[in-house]
């Protein structure tokens, strides 16, 4: 079985590890947010992968290659122009060969997609959308069922007087290749408001399966920083680069943490960073790789991107820092994302296997910078 990453759009929003960053490149525990999709389709038997890309995702094309490294084929389709969910995979059209599965490379997901495929197998549909309960209906796609979760209504985006439930579309639906039929050559479509209620209105048979487990749009910053959270206290299965020392706390390798740092789990610190003398790291932290938390510094509650450095006696709560961003010393900072653009060469950092006794040795006149843009925002 196949599927189509959909994985051409760019940050509105969220702009967490520079100002120009492809949505699905956005950083999940130093990873993208397309890798943890892979790593998903692979676990589930899906190994056979398109990515439809606008022009501009040469990033994207780069970092994947042709998947080998994830044990995965990777194929691409790029548009020239944006053509929406549907018409992306028109175009892609020559690369399907059968049933396929539809994501968007900008959500972190544990569904049991081998599972969703086999309801859908047993189904007489040529389409399944998969469901979610949410709280913020009027932020996504809502779906319509009788009692045998046939869809017969979906509504985009619905006003708050509007919203007839609270169970929206993932995005990710199974499809067959008829499907394709259903879509116009070489014009914008999305499947939610215009392939889908064209099926219904002609008859065509659409299921929609509700799914237990987690799902998020990390486009938007609270949802990306809960995200994180939601990870390290179980309630998103994710496998995570960093080993689980115990407690609810992740260390990557080559970490050094001064043996006076105080921290409270749940906590994550990637590979390769460092926690000065007397630093405090709250529970719900991480660390990204790479990364400086100088002495006596406090952070809590927040995500700090890779590569970035938090000063001395800093007092950091609720916050997301993206990607080189430097905090000055003695700064606080609360409910804030902080934005950079500053690209650092990576440092040596000395070689530590557990939480080592060493104290912080590197510090910010280490780096070398080749750019600075520093902008922050309100959350």
């Amino acid at each position: 079985m196949q599927a189509i990453i959909l994985a051409g759009g760019r940050p509105t929003q969220l702009h967490c590890y520079t100002t120009d960053c492809p949505k699905p490149m956005v950083p999940l525990f130093d990873r993208p947010v397309m890798e943890h999709t892979i790593n998903l389709l692979r676990k589930h038997g899906i190994k056979d992968i398109i990515a439809a890309l606008s022009h501009d995702a040469k990033d994207i094309i780069e970092y994947f290659g042709d998947g080998a490294r994830w044990g995965v084929k990777m194929r691409y389709c790029i548009e020239n122009e944006p053509l929406g969910t549907a018409g992306a995979v028109k175009q892609a059209r020559n690369m399907i060969d059968g049933r396929f599965l539809v994501i968007h490379g900008d959500v972190v997901t544990d569904f049991n997609l081998a599972a969703a495929v086999e309801e859908h197998e047993k189904s007489s549909a040529i389409a399944t959308i998969l469901l979610a309960e949410t709280d913020e209906p009027t932020q996504y796609g809502i779906v319509g069922c009788d009692e045998s979760g046939n869809v017969i209504r979906i509504l985009e985006k619905p006003k708050s007087i509007d919203a007839f439930t609270n169970m929206v579309s993932t995005g990710i639906y199974i499809l067959e290749p008829e499907v394709i039929s259903c879509i116009p050559y070489d014009v914008s479509r999305d499947f939610s408001r215009h392939v889908f209620p064209a099926m219904l209105a002609n008859r065509e048979p659409i299921k929609a399966l509700t799914m237990a487990g987690y799902w998020c749009d990390v486009g938007d910053p609270g949802h990306y920083r809960n995200a994180h959270f939601d990870a390290l206290t179980g309630k998103l299965k994710l496998d995570l680069p960093a080993t689980h020392i115990g407690e609810g706390i992740w260390i990557g390798e080559r970490v050094v943490v001064d043996p006076s740092v105080e921290l409270s789990a749940p906590v994550y610190i990637g590979t390769g960073a460092n926690i000065g003398r007397g630093a405090i790291l709250g529970k719900r932290v991480v660390i990204g790789e790479g990364s400086v938390v100088d002495e006596y510094a406090q952070v809590s509650h927040s995500v700090i991107g890779s590569m970035s450095f938090v000063g001395r006696n800093c007092r950091i709560s609720n916050c997301i820092v993206g990607g080189g961003y430097s905090i000055t010393e003695g700064n606080g900072i609360s409910d804030k994302m902080l934005i950079s653009d500053i690209h650092y060469t990576q440092p040596t950092v000395e070689s530590s296997p557990t939480i080592p006794t060493a104290p912080l040795k590197r510090k910010m006149e280490s780096r070398k910078t080749e750019s600075v843009n520093q902008v922050i925002y309100d959350l």
